[in-house]
């Protein structure tokens, strides 16, 4: 990787931002349709494009910037990390994630639908009314997350850990439950979502 340059409160094409480059308060647009992203440091940062259909972005970090009702179907995230960020509605359908962390992010009503996850992690994140379905999950982690009215249907839940998660219902399928980790308090929330109810 070349040597970190740091870059604040400029208009910039993706195409021109090299690797190894720290951007601050910078406007990024776009005029190729095709993208790829590596190495590069996103700070408070403003897209002025929101296709990111099919593109690779490896190794990047994305810091306090906004990427509500974006697309990034097909794309493909190895080893990033998105921090305070807002992506409410985006799109992530198809998608294909190893080794990456949202931390503290808002990700209310988004569509995670047919994509690949390996070695992700979300953390204290908001990810109410998103949607998993049929999703591949391995070294999935969910840590103190609001997940409240996410959809997993279709998905295997072997090994997930939800048990710090706070949620009153989410969407699953019974037989592919088997595995999945939860406290006693959610146990009554996801009886009741198959029609269940305890009696004392």
């Amino acid at each position: 990787m070349e040597s970190s340059k740091s870059i604040e409160n400029q208009t910039l094409f993706l195409e021109e931002i090299e690797e190894g480059a720290i951007l601050r308060n910078c406007e990024i647009d776009s005029n190729q349709e095709r993208k790829l992203l590596s190495g590069v440091q996103f700070i408070h940062c403003v897209f002025l494009f929101d296709d990111f259909t099919k593109t690779e972005i490896l190794d990047c970090s994305f810091s306090h910037c906004e990427f509500s009702n974006f697309d990034f179907e097909k794309a493909i995230l190895y080893r990033d990390t998105f921090t305070a960020c807002k992506l409410l509605g985006t799109n992530f359908i198809q998608a294909t994630f190893k080794d990456v962390q949202f931390t503290d992010c808002l990700m209310t009503y988004v569509n995670f639908s047919e994509s690949k996850f390996t070695n992700v992690t979300f953390e204290t994140d908001k990810i109410n009314e998103s949607s998993f379905q049929h999703v591949q999950m391995k070294k999935m982690k969910f840590d103190r997350s609001f997940i409240d009215g996410a959809d997993f249907s279709e998905t295997s839940l072997k090994d997930i850990n939800l048990s710090s998660c706070e949620f009153s219902m989410i969407r699953i399928d019974v037989n592919l439950a088997r595995g999945l980790k939860i406290n006693q308090f959610q146990a009554a929330g996801l009886i009741s979502s198959f029609g269940i109810k305890v009696v004392e």
